[in-house]
C-alpha cells in the first residue's frame, strides 16, 4: 500500500509505504517529486516497506510519481486545484472558468512573478483558462519566466520594476531573488545586509503599465508595496489578489478602507489575500 498525503498549508506531501511483500522483488521504489509546470524533478528519493519521505515544496507545487525498480510507473499523484487548492487558488480558478464557460476572455496582470514556476495564477494559467501580461522586475528571474511562459500563445511578459509614480529607483536584490524590492532594508533580515545587491533602475508607474488595458483580475507580489499600488490602480478589477504579510500596520488601514470605499470583500489566507469587487 502506497499512500500519499498533501497539506496545502505548508505545501508538504508525505508518500508512506506499507505491506508491499507482494511487490517485494521490485523494490525499493524510487519516488520522484515533479515541478507541474516545467516537469523539473525537485527531490526524488528509494522506498522501502514500511518507509516514509517527506516533500516540503516551499514556494514550488509538484506532482508525485512513483516506480519500482525496473523503471515502471506504479503511482501518479497529480496536484488538482479543485483537490489541493487554498481558499485564494480555488477562487481564483473557479473564477476564470465560469467566465470561460460564459463565452467570456478573461486577461490577467501579474507583477512579481519571479520565474513563473509559483504562484496562485499558476494553474489556470497552464489550463489556458485567461490571457495573462507577467511582469517581473529582476532580470535573471525574467530570464527564467520566458524559458518558462514565453512559448505561451496566451502570455505576454515585461522585465519592468512597476511603481505608483515611474520615478528611478534603487532596486534591492539577494538570495533567490524572492524578495527583491525597491524598499531599503527590507531583505536584509532574510538574506543577511552584506549579500544585498543595490542596482539603479528605471521604473514603469502603475498607470503607464495598465496604459487603458481592461485587466479583470490582477495578481501582486511586490514585497512590501502592493498595497500602495493596489491604492494607485487605474482600473476595477474583479478581483485582486496580493501578498499582506510584509504590509505595515498604516498600510493594511489605508488600504483596508480603499477597499471598502470601492466595493471590495477581502478574504485573508496564509500571508495573502483576495479581494472580490461585490459593487
Amino acid at each position: 500500500m502506497i499512500n500519499i498525503n498533501y497539506d496545502r498549508t505548508t505545501n508538504t506531501t508525505l508518500v508512506e509505504t506499507k505491506n508491499l511483500r507482494v511487490i517485494s522483488e521490485f523494490l525499493p521504489l524510487r519516488v520522484e517529486f515533479k515541478n507541474i509546470l516545467t516537469d523539473e524533478i525537485h527531490y526524488e528519493a528509494s522506498l522501502g516497506e514500511n518507509w516514509w519521505v517527506e516533500w516540503c515544496g516551499g514556494e514550488l507545487i509538484t506532482d508525485v510519481l512513483i516506480y519500482d525498480n525496473q523503471d515502471n510507473l506504479l503511482q501518479k499523484w497529480k496536484w488538482d486545484v479543485e483537490l489541493h487548492g487554498d481558499i485564494i487558488e480555488k477562487t481564483l480558478w473557479f473564477y476564470l472558468k465560469n467566465r470561460l464557460n460564459m463565452g467570456l476572455t478573461s486577461k490577467g496582470l501579474v507583477i512579481g512573478t519571479h520565474d513563473g514556476r509559483n504562484g496562485h495564477w499558476v494553474y489556470p494559467i497552464k489550463n489556458n483558462l485567461s490571457n495573462v501580461t507577467l511582469v517581473e522586475g529582476s532580470e535573471k528571474q525574467y530570464r527564467e519566466l520566458v524559458k518558462n511562459w514565453g512559448k505561451n500563445n496566451n502570455t505576454e511578459t515585461l522585465n519592468q520594476i512597476i511603481t505608483t509614480n515611474g520615478l528611478d529607483v534603487e532596486w534591492f536584490q539577494g538570495g533567490e531573488g524572492y524578495t527583491d524590492t525597491i524598499l531599503p532594508g527590507f531583505i536584509d533580515e532574510w538574506v543577511g545586509k552584506e549579500n544585498v545587491i543595490k542596482t539603479h533602475r528605471k521604473s514603469t508607474s502603475i498607470k503607464d503599465l495598465i496604459n487603458g488595458e481592461n485587466y479583470d483580475w490582477v495578481h501582486l507580489d511586490v514585497e512590501g508595496i502592493d498595497s500602495d499600488l493596489i491604492i494607485a490602480l487605474p482600473i476595477k478589477p474583479n478581483i485582486i489578489i496580493f501578498e499582506d504579510m510584509n504590509l505595515l500596520k498604516e498600510q493594511k488601514v489605508d488600504v483596508d478602507l480603499w477597499f471598502r470605499e470601492n466595493g471590495y470583500k477581502l478574504t485573508g489566507y496564509n500571508g495573502n489575500s483576495i479581494a472580490i469587487a461585490v459593487r
